[in-house]
């Protein structure tokens, strides 16, 4: 006679496998649940409570707003549009600080913005704030007055380079620069623009619009964009820990590419065509 521990029937491994499996999975979804319970932080509640999101505008994408010899008010049109864009699909309107220098990141850590544009994309800025998915991409292009051709960065060697403390501020010192070349820290554009006309430095790396708008300003100067060195990345930069605020920034974005918005927005504002954007 068989032993009842050999009889036929259904084995009972299967039914541990199912329970052990019923005990763990409670286990298993506990740190979905506790994230999603992290992620209702109320940042998105906010703003709306208030009807106005504050965003913080920095100057890396800033131009001058009116012909040298008139003043030197700055204003970034691309991003201040997008931040109208990204309040009303929100249900608010926006309200733009706009700041110069590298105040645009204490600015929001302290409370004072919601979000900030245009946050550079860079392992430096995402160490310090939460970043959107890209919402645009510019080359950065050596700007200069020197007469003959610079044919690329190893034309830079012993050259006083102008570099903006806001790029600085997000990519190191040099923001790419080639290290034969002797980076020259300048607080703003103004000040870019007088070092550049009085050859205080013999080039400034610049995003491909300020260039522009610096050649555009100088007629007769001899200043040009002789090559392009290095793409520049920008988003939206939030608080760590605002993942509501973050969410709906995010789905904004991804709309208003998908529809074809931003890629409107930006070539009607830069006048260049926005380079596909891959989401972090």
């Amino acid at each position: 006679m068989r032993s009842p521990t050999s009889m036929p029937g259904p084995s009972s491994r299967p039914l541990r496998r199912r329970a052990l499996f019923q005990l763990a999975l409670p286990a298993l979804l506990l740190p979905f649940r506790a994230h999603a319970q992290a992620d209702g932080d109320g940042s998105l509640a906010r703003p709306r409570s208030r009807g106005r999101l504050i965003v913080a505008i920095g100057p890396s994408m800033a131009l001058p707003a009116e012909p040298r010899g008139a003043g030197y008010r700055l204003h970034d049109p691309f991003n201040t549009a997008a931040a109208a864009m990204i309040a009303e699909e929100l249900g608010m309107v926006a309200e733009v600080i706009a700041l110069t220098g590298t105040g645009m990141l204490p600015a929001l850590l302290s409370g004072q913005a919601d979000i900030a544009l245009p946050a550079l994309l860079t392992r430096r800025t995402a160490s310090r704030v939460m970043l959107s998915h890209p919402h645009a991409i510019l080359d950065a292009v050596i700007l200069s007055a020197l007469p003959g051709r610079l044919r690329g960065p190893d034309a830079l060697a012993g050259l006083r380079v102008g570099l903006l403390e806001s790029h600085a501020y997000a990519f190191g010192r040099d923001a790419g620069l080639p290290g034969h070349a002797l980076v020259s820290l300048l607080p703003d554009l103004p000040a870019m623009e007088e070092a550049l006309l009085a050859r205080q430095v013999e080039a400034a790396l610049l995003p491909a619009p300020q260039a522009r708008a610096l050649v555009a300003r100088n007629p007769g100067s001899g200043l040009a964009a002789r090559f392009a060195l290095r793409p520049f990345t920008y988003a939206a930069a939030v608080r760590f820990g605002d993942h509501d605020l973050l969410r709906a920034v995010n789905a904004c974005l991804a709309d208003a590419l998908h529809d074809g918005r931003l890629a409107a927005l930006f070539r009607r504002e830069t006048g260049l065509v926005l380079p596909p954007l891959a989401p972090l």
